[in-house]
């Protein structure tokens, strides 16, 4: 029954796509919002909504011991952007809220500040940034979520995200310097953020009282003619790129209140990602420590890597895409890892701006790992998902 559904879904998509065979997207080509200038200030403004239908295996039976299939219709992300330029062309600034998950089953509806910031281009080499944005660690989540090549993105770079804090942990206020040599050879950003503050309840029963500051580094390499302008898993057929990107976060000295014990927490990755007209393909791998002096607290030390691949048909605009992940929970334990394979398609009726991705999502868990149910060991997961970014 559930693949009867996701089939017919698919087949809709597929449909609706009938006038993409002409040249170019049926819609016409991307948009950017509206954009009103004043001499030389500016404000753009951006809307983008991703209404979301899941499928399957995403609720657990009343006992707890195995997953029932069920349905899900919400809006994954609703974004107002604001951003552009302000006295000078060199100094940038944004504002973005976010209602992500709106309507979600288990979720609670809010609107959030996502982003905050102003940022200074000195020139190619040096750019100064202070205010709320993504950590400068991890190829895919650093890539916008307009962009991705599969409707979500992989299980252990979102848990990755979670390592530096309490609540939007990937999401927070930072000083940075970046820059470019090179004419885009090399690229980095140097950050410093706050991490884990004081009251957060960092373990069971452990909360913070004091913390070093939390510092990331990333460098990027790219060989001449292969420099990407911006990042996107889904380039849909133009140009080329091929980068490497390699990062380290850590925040150490994070003290507990209730009895003076501390723990350190690092994470460090590698990614490689590149593409060449109309194909692309990524690679990914993660690990990050946590360790304890207290003999209460489990060291852990999680360990992820993915890999996908996509490739754009032009003419048609539609873009199979594939990934394999494997997430190991804890590589201290035994039976601790987690498999996922994604296999599903895009269709781009005006490119990023208005397209529609269908996913299948297979899991499978080991004896220890977190989603491994007394009767189940994996589930399959059905995602429709289209974008209207404007």
């Amino acid at each position: 029954m559930k693949r009867k559904m996701f089939a017919l879904l698919f087949l809709s998509g597929l449909m609706v796509s009938g006038p993409a065979f002409a040249e170019g997207f049926v819609f016409g080509e991307e948009t950017k919002g509206v954009t009103f200038t004043s001499n030389e200030s500016d404000l753009n403004v951006r809307i983008r909504l991703q209404p979301r239908f899941d499928y399957g295996d995403i609720i657990k039976s009343e006992d707890g011991k195995s997953y029932e299939s069920e349905s899900d219709l919400y809006l994954r992300r609703v974004r107002l952007e604001l951003g552009g330029r302000l006295l000078t062309k060199t100094l940038k600034y944004n504002l973005t809220l976010s209602a992500d998950k709106w309507d979600q089953a288990g979720h609670t509806n809010a609107v959030s500040l996502l982003y905050s910031y102003v940022q200074w281009d000195a020139d190619d080499a040096l750019s100064l940034f202070a205010g709320k944005y993504k950590l400068p660690y991890s190829r895919v989540s650093l890539t916008s979520s307009s962009k991705q090549l599969l409707v979500e993105r992989p299980v252990s770079t979102e848990a990755a995200k979670k390592v530096f804090g309490k609540t939007d942990a990937y999401y927070q206020p930072k000083v940075s310097a970046s820059g470019k040599f090179i004419e885009g050879v090399v690229a980095y950003e140097l950050a410093f953020a706050d991490g884990w503050q004081n009251g957060e309840a960092i373990q069971t029963g452990r909360t913070v009282q004091k913390a070093n500051p939390l510092y990331i580094a990333r460098v990027e390499l790219s060989p001449p003619g292969w420099i990407e302008k911006s990042k996107s898993d889904a380039p849909l057929g133009k140009g080329q790129h091929l980068t490497l990107g390699v990062n380290f976060a850590k925040q150490g000295g994070i003290e507990y209140k209730e009895n003076g014990n501390a723990e350190d927490r690092s994470l460090w990755g590698v990614d490689i990602s590149g593409h060449y007209k109309g194909f692309s393909a990524e690679f990914e791998y993660n690990a990050w420590d946590v360790d304890s002096d207290d003999s209460a607290v489990t060291d852990t030390k999680p360990r992820g890597w993915y890999a996908q691949a996509g490739y754009f048909i032009d003419g048609l605009n539609i873009e199979p895409a594939v990934r394999y992940e494997v997430y190991d929970q804890n590589s201290n334990r035994d039976e601790m890892t987690e498999t996922d394979t994604t296999a599903g398609v895009n269709w781009y009726a005006k490119g990023h701006s208005l397209k529609l991705g269908a996913n299948w999502v297979h899991a499978e868990y080991d004896a220890n790992a977190s989603g491994r149910l007394t009767n189940d060991d994996k589930k399959d997961t059905y995602q429709i998902q289209a974008q209207m970014y404007f």
